[in-house]
């Protein structure tokens, strides 16, 4: 029967193949259910936890376990910043309990719960392998009892039929006694074909059947490629090698065309299965350097460090947009996701470092910058009641600013005094826009006045008495002062108030000098409440006065060259007369400048 014993040998080789492709891993996995729990509460894990704890198959929920213990842990750790539990009295492991977050405690109750259901099925399942082990073992026995049975050939290829058929339904054994059963079974297999020599219709029909199964075996394994999970994939094709063993003999012609189809196929498997890993290594090559690049940009935010709150502030909450950047990358294997965690907790590190630093600093001179807001405060508060509006308002804003300059302080340190700082600055602002409210009032009565008053001027006419016209003339300049100073934007009236004076006194015969003298007058009346006018032509008269005395100097430096010959008395006597000019000349700048001073 050397057939039927390389056929056997054969069916040894998917053993080895199917070992090569027995490890799962934890890349594959990896791979799937990304994120399924990361976003359920504390509670709800813990519920999760609890309904795996009584599931019916405990072994296929294992790793899902083991990850949502993970991720529960890692979102303890976020909260338990927040959450302290200490203060704790009575023996160490009491307290040490105590210490524990309400939530572990349930979860550790719910977590233990699991692994005893787990031990129970683990030993369950060891008593049925060891079950399975003895049935086995009988198997084989009955197969040797076959070869000395005095029943029909048909009759003892029958009862074989059914010892193998019990062999392939019967479950796994423990896997140290695997491989040596497995060869004790082949072994009986191979000496009762050897004690049977089963006729040739009987041994074709045999190998008939079990082309048949062999090629729906293949059939199956072609099949799998096309299957999307790559667990499900590898679970299945384990089944089909594990199911080939079992399998006996096709005949000679076929053995190795079906032995090479199902290899096909299973290479083909692998391949599938290689080139994802391949692909899935450098996918997170690329997603390592891209979670190593946002690490580097969170240093980055320290080069240069804050210096206010503000700007901490801003810094914080770009980090958090780079963390949540970097979880949004995807996970990675185990080995690069440890990597590449270290190196984000380095990062995180560096940056809650330099901005603890920063804040532990400010913290000693807050007692400094409080004592200076005080003090603000304290001098905001003596210019409340004042009714200089101009320099208290400036007053007030400057001490605005330096409240800002002053620094940070918490705000429930400072709040009360800002209360008190603030108030003062209301009351005073509310109170000057109250009187610049009165004042638009009496400006809108100026102008009504004044509106009157040069619709009167606009009536005059010069007689021949100029001292007279003169006299009116100054009596309308009087009373154009006394109404007062017209809205800022209504104050084209003053340049038509000039310009009908001037035309009036151009008009009366009177001394030149005083004409020029009083429509000087009106012109300065004209610029009252335009300080920047005043200004303006204070300093042009400044300059002019400035100019004459160094003309008048200059003039009786010169005087002094002269010799006191008859030839240069000519020259002198103009000079003179020049100085005399000037001196006039100075007199009416002088006088000038009184009427601005006097506005």
């Amino acid at each position: 029967m050397s057939e039927e014993k390389a056929e056997i040998k054969k069916q040894e080789d998917p053993t080895v193949e199917n070992e090569n492709i027995a490890v799962t891993s934890d890349e594959e996995t990896a791979g799937e259910n990304v994120g399924e729990h990361a976003e359920m509460s504390l509670e709800a894990l813990i519920e999760q936890m609890n309904q795996y704890s009584e599931s019916d198959n405990i072994f296929s929920i294992s790793k899902k376990a083991e990850k949502i213990r993970a991720i529960f842990y890692q979102k303890l750790k976020q909260i338990s910043k927040e959450d302290t539990f200490k203060d704790i009295e009575g023996p160490e492991e009491e307290k040490k309990k105590s210490t524990l977050h309400p939530l572990e405690v349930e979860f550790r109750r719910v977590y233990n719960k699991l692994k005893i259901e787990k031990a129970k099925a683990r030993k369950k399942k060891e008593q049925k392998e060891d079950h399975n082990l003895q049935i086995k073992k009988q198997i084989i026995e009955d197969i040797d009892k076959l070869t000395n049975q005095k029943e029909s050939l048909k009759k003892t290829f029958e009862d074989f039929r059914i010892l193998q058929e019990k062999w392939r339904n019967t479950g796994h054994v423990p896997i140290a006694q695997n491989s040596s059963l497995w060869a004790s079974y082949h072994h009986h297999v191979e000496l009762f074909y050897d004690y049977i020599k089963i006729n040739n219709d009987l041994r074709n029909l045999d190998f008939k059947r079990n082309l048949q199964e062999k090629t729906k075996i293949c059939e199956k394994a072609e099949a799998l490629i096309n299957e999307k999970s790559l667990n499900k994939m590898h679970g299945n094709l384990q089944e089909l090698h594990e199911h080939w063993k079992d399998i006996g003999p096709v005949e000679k012609e076929k053995r190795e065309d079906i032995w090479e189809r199902f290899q096909t196929a299973t290479k083909l498997i692998h391949k599938k299965r290689n080139d994802y890993f391949l692909e899935m290594k450098e996918e997170n090559v690329k997603k390592l350097e891209t979670k190593n690049d946002i690490c580097k940009q969170i240093e980055q935010l320290t080069e240069n460090p804050a210096e206010t709150h503000t700007q901490w502030k801003n810094l914080s909450v770009k980090c958090r947009e780079f963390e949540e950047e970097w979880k949004a990358v995807g996970r990675l294997n185990k080995k690069e996701n440890k990597i590449a965690w270290s190196n984000l907790r380095e990062s995180l590190n560096h940056f809650n470092q330099t901005k603890n630093a920063f804040y532990k600093n400010r913290k000693a001179d807050t007692k400094k910058v409080i004592q200076e807001k005080l003090s603000i405060c304290e001098k905001a508060e003596a210019l409340k009641d004042s009714t200089d509006w101009k320099n208290t308002t400036q007053q007030l804003i400057k001490l605005q600013k330096d409240w800002k300059k002053a620094g940070y302080s918490p705000q429930q340190k400072t709040d009360k005094i800002w209360k008190r700082f603030n108030s003062v600055s209301n009351t005073f602002f509310n109170a000057r826009n109250k009187h610049f409210k009165a004042l638009d009032s009496e400006k809108e009565k100026n102008l009504l006045a004044k509106q009157q008053l040069l619709k009167e001027i606009g009536k005059f006419k010069p007689s021949e008495d100029g001292k007279s016209d003169f006299e009116v003339l100054r009596n309308y300049s009087k009373k154009w002062k006394y109404c007062g100073i017209v809205p800022l934007k209504k104050q084209e009236i003053e340049k038509e108030f000039e310009t009908v004076m001037n035309k009036h006194f151009d008009a009366i015969k009177m001394n030149k000098n005083e004409i020029s003298k009083e429509k000087f007058k009106n012109k300065i009346t004209a610029l009252k409440g335009n300080k920047k006018m005043l200004d303006k032509e204070k300093s042009f008269i400044l300059n002019k006065i400035v100019k004459q005395k160094k003309i008048i100097t200059q003039y009786e430096n010169n005087i002094s060259f002269f010799a006191k010959s008859k030839s240069n008395e000519d020259l002198k006597k103009e000079i003179i007369e020049k100085i005399e000019s000037a001196e006039s000349q100075l007199v009416i700048l002088k006088e000038k400048m009184k009427i601005i001073d006097n506005q």
